[in-house]
């Protein structure tokens, strides 16, 4: 019997360190911070560093929200800026169809609308999920 439950004792230790228990929202909000982050390198400028962990305490009700946000495509939004989103190539401007920008990359404001994570990818009621407050574009030297 003793060695029963040093074995099981044993085993659950085992299991535990090797599991090393992150929970589902956070693997999604860190999915998602590394996904928005490269895209957000396609941008000609950097957030300045926050002293904030998105991914510390996350709420278990965003967990939807980041697998959202992770699962879309990068895209340019027209204003020399990326983000993850979907462009809206139904949509009409000016009463004619938009351009897609894969035809036309410089199409200007004939361009289909950008939708971003934040609109298409519901936050829980009473939830923020992301850090976008947070995030502020540095400020351009000039040399």
């Amino acid at each position: 019997m003793h060695k029963i439950f040093l074995g099981s004792l044993f085993s659950f230790t085992l299991a535990f360190s090797l599991g090393a228990c992150t929970a589902p929202e956070i693997d999604s909000c860190e999915n998602f911070r590394e996904t928005r982050s490269t895209c957000d390198g396609n941008n000609s400028f950097r957030y300045e560093p926050v002293n904030y962990d998105l991914c510390n305490n996350v709420d278990p009700e965003c967990k939807e929200f980041y697998d959202c946000a992770a699962a879309l495509s990068c895209v340019p939004d027209g204003n020399f800026t990326w983000l993850l989103g979907v462009e809206k190539v139904d949509a009409k401007v000016g009463g004619q169809a938009c351009v897609p920008r894969s035809v036309d990359p410089e199409c200007g404001k004939k361009c289909c609308p950008i939708e971003n994570y934040r609109t298409l990818c519901p936050q829980p009621e009473d939830k923020e999920c992301t850090d976008d407050d947070l995030r502020i574009p540095e400020e351009e030297e000039d040399e």
